[in-house]
């Protein structure tokens, strides 16, 4: 498993675009869970296979995402 630590750029049904703190590139996360809770400037913690697809943007499914509480 691999982990990323974004920034919500948007989220909507069961998908959120983010900027990868990292590199600062975009990533579209797929995920089976509702992501009604998070919102854009949220800082999240995203658990997902390793595998990225070659898209534009590129795409992600997510095992998990969760909102990492900055101090």
């Amino acid at each position: 498993m691999v982990t990323m630590t974004a920034t919500v750029l948007q989220a909507w049904g069961s998908q959120v675009l983010v900027r990868d703190n990292s590199n600062n590139q975009e990533v579209l996360v797929r995920t089976n869970y509702s992501t009604g809770n998070l919102e854009a400037g949220d800082q999240v913690r995203i658990v997902y296979n390793g595998v990225m697809t070659a898209s534009i943007p590129p795409q992600i499914n997510a095992q998990s995402i969760c909102v990492v509480t900055m101090y």
